[in-house]
């Protein structure tokens, strides 16, 4: 069958790299869609901002919050890994809109959770709750204490078929409008982390997406546009890696990678 066919394809890519593939795939075109392992639990690295970038957009929508609101960026405030804002002198201001771009085009942690500071950690995951998806869940801030759930998972938790959900809710929106949709998409577009899936992309093909990755997974959730129109969803993982490898060379990346070319070259 096709659905047999798509498993062995990825089943092949799988046997060739460290860690295990998590894919839901879908072409708004065809409706084809492809699926592997797409239920299982995963850690969502950065991920998970997507979500928040969603639940911002939609508070300023709905007029509780302004993409002009201030932020204070405080010593306290600062936090490692990925961003520019911990290099910052303090007090530095800047609007709810610039502290989104940053989390979202360059995965800044210390913007990360300023927006979560601003939002709230279980008014993010009641958001969650509006797309009818279940697994997915924001743990805890960035670089903060562990709690039962991010011992396991780190900062959040998905499956690739809960992020196929909340791609569809931006790119073939019901429940929210345009203007929110058209914020959120402008920020994706501007995704700097181009290791994953556009990777394989043709010159001139349109890429927008949240990537995400700590030492056990690489993810990356996107929107993908031929020259010719022809527009993909791509929610895809590669969970439980143990190489400590942070190049462009990681087996995560390459796996998704080449997830991504199989799939393209089949619709």
């Amino acid at each position: 069958s096709i659905k047999l066919e798509y498993i062995n394809m990825f089943e092949d890519i799988e046997s060739r790299y460290e860690g295990n593939l998590h894919i839901h795939a879908l072409s708004l075109q065809s409706g084809k869609e492809w699926k592997y392992r797409e239920a299982d639990v995963v850690a969502t690295a950065s991920t998970i901002k997507l979500p928040i970038l969603m639940h911002a957009a939609k508070c300023v929508e709905d007029g509780y919050l302004s993409w002009d609101t201030e932020v204070t960026l405080t010593d306290s405030d600062k936090v490692g890994g990925m961003g520019v804002l911990q290099n910052f002198k303090t007090p530095h201001r800047m609007t709810l809109h610039d502290a989104c771009y940053l989390m979202t085009a360059i995965s800044d942690n210390t913007a990360t959770n300023l927006v979560i500071d601003i939002l709230g950690v279980e008014n993010i995951n009641q958001f969650i709750r509006v797309f009818n998806i279940n697994e997915t869940r924001l743990n805890r801030k960035a670089f903060s204490p562990d709690n039962e759930q991010s011992r396991v998972y780190g900062l959040g938790q998905t499956t690739a078929t809960n992020m196929l959900k909340l791609l569809k809710a931006i790119y073939r929106p019901e429940y929210l409008s345009k203007d929110v949709t058209s914020d959120i998409q402008w920020m994706l577009s501007k995704q700097t982390d181009l290791v994953g899936i556009p990777r394989v992309l043709p010159n001139g093909w349109v890429y927008a997406g949240k990537t995400g990755r700590v030492l056990d997974v690489r993810g990356d959730v996107g929107y993908v546009k031929s020259l010719d129109g022809r527009e993909w969803l791509l929610s895809m993982f590669s969970y439980g890696l143990t190489s400590p490898n942070w190049t462009i060379e990681n087996e995560g990346l390459l796996a998704i990678a080449e997830a991504t070319r199989r799939i393209l070259e089949l619709e």
